[in-house]
């Protein structure tokens, strides 16, 4: 007999938007609590007892769970496990640290998952969600039971245009998962930042993109079992994950997914652009001698020319020069 999850959608329907840190709808316990109980104890859900990350890569795979390409993924076991190990510094994205791997389920065994995914595929829910949102246009579905392990790490990102909505619900397995490092930030741009979303709004021609974590704060994260959070992305809708835990306790275990618009290609421009810092100091590294001794002499008093050329030419802050 199938589980019936249709009374998710009137949760949609009733519950209110929050504004902080961008518009997004935050539900807590949002499967009923038989439903949620049922589903992490499930045997796909609960993966322990496995002693070695090999052993559980292993037991994924038993278990009906594929590697898949995902952003802030590798999707070569081997090459994870060497990372994993502390044989490579490999990073995916100049804005990160560290690089995960991501699974899916694609074998449901047990029937109570597998009519939660359908829920999350339904054209009902696409329907409440669209007039929830505003959205509208011709749209594609991708949704999945996903497990992420240590690693994992996608930096501060408003997502791309072609994404028209997200979401994500917690299902994590063991004990006190909450407090463990694998949860979603919700962010904003610092002050000195918060010109790049005005950047994003005024050429749409131009993709969003990762940039480091550094150049944001954290509002609040997603640390609650069974809450989801759906949004639609803009230009301020900032979201990060660093996963940094041991997977061999549980799993960062969500039920993802995305409605997407028909792809169409667009430019990007990296995150150094907006380095103006950076750039600024790049700039001046680049400059014949001649021109940096006549910056640094710009805005130096006569009695200190002396002391701006030594500087200039070899470097050094000398406070025993004796001024002209």
């Amino acid at each position: 007999m199938s589980t019936d999850f249709s009374y998710l959608l009137k949760k949609i329907e009733q519950t209110d938007f929050s504004t902080t840190p961008f518009k997004h709808l935050e539900i807590a316990d949002f499967l009923a609590p038989e439903h949620f109980d049922a589903i992490v104890r499930t045997p796909q859900i609960k993966l322990d007892g496995y002693q070695t990350t090999e052993a559980l890569l292993d037991g994924l795979e038993a278990n009906g769970y594929v590697i898949i390409p995902f952003p802030g993924c590798v999707t070569n076991k081997k090459e994870y496990l060497t990372w994993f190990h502390g044989h490579s510094h490999k990073k995916v994205h100049e804005a990160t640290e560290s690089f995960g791997i991501v699974l899916r389920l694609a074998k449901y065994q047990t029937a109570i998952l597998e009519d939660l995914n359908k829920f999350f595929e339904s054209p009902e829910l696409v329907s409440v969600l669209c007039r929830k949102f505003g959205i509208d246009g011709k749209l594609t579905v991708d949704a999945g039971l996903q497990k992420y392990l240590h690693g994992y790490e996608i930096s501060p990102h408003p997502d791309i245009r072609r994404k028209a909505l997200t979401w994500m619900l917690n299902i994590n397995p063991g004990t006190n998962p909450e407090e463990a490092e694998f949860h979603t930030h919700y962010l904003q741009f610092k002050p000195e930042f918060r010109f790049i979303t005005e950047f994003w709004k005024g050429n749409t021609g131009f993709d969003r993109e990762w940039v480091p974590w550094g150049w944001c704060e954290t509002a609040k994260r997603q640390r609650a079992n069974n809450s989801i959070v759906f949004f639609s992305p803009s230009n301020d809708t900032m979201h990060a994950v660093k996963a940094d835990y041991d997977h061999l306790k549980t799993q960062r275990t969500q039920f993802y997914g995305n409605l997407w618009y028909p792809n169409i290609p667009i430019k990007k421009i990296s995150f150094k652009a907006f380095d103006i810092a950076a750039n600024q100091e790049r700039v001046e590294a680049s400059l014949p001698l001649h021109k940096k001794v006549r910056a640094n002499l710009k805005n130096t008093k006569l009695g200190d020319t002396y002391r701006a050329i030594k500087k200039t030419l070899t470097g050094e802050n000398n406070e025993k020069i004796r001024k002209v």
